[in-house]
């Protein structure tokens, strides 16, 4: 399920007893390692393998939630490097900077605001900047 399939102009409704695209969304969101996993990539870019070591998640526990990720549009793949071993190692950084959730009228809705593109040309100007 893509967000954007879902959430024209990142915002998600539903009726109270409907089992659309925003129960899943909060149902994701709710999850433990999710929100762990989208709090330490929107500090820094993050590998699958730096996520499991820094948030004591099992490895492949970790590539499932960042799938799902993914898919909804909440993290990107920003860079991908190849190891001393040749192994490729991919970096992931939240693209969400705000998601706010609301019930009225009998109705949720969810408003997410994503990172623009001037704020990601500032991120990789800084990272350019500190090297």
């Amino acid at each position: 399920m893509l967000l954007g399939d879902i959430m024209p102009d990142n915002q998600l409704q539903s009726n109270a007893q409907s089992t659309d695209g925003v129960s899943e969304f909060l149902e994701l969101l709710g999850n433990k390692y999710i929100d762990e996993i989208l709090s330490l990539t929107s500090i820094k870019e993050c590998s699958a393998l730096e996520l499991s070591k820094e948030l004591n998640i099992p490895l492949a526990t970790v590539y499932r939630k960042l799938k799902l990720l993914e898919n909804s549009e909440m993290i990107e793949n920003v860079k991908t490097t190849i190891n001393l071993s040749g192994n490729e190692e991919k970096y992931y950084r939240c693209l969400v900077n705000e998601a706010t959730v609301s019930f009225h009228d009998g109705k949720f809705s969810i408003d997410l605001k994503r990172m623009d593109h001037i704020t990601k040309i500032l991120r990789v100007w800084q990272r350019f900047k500190s090297k």
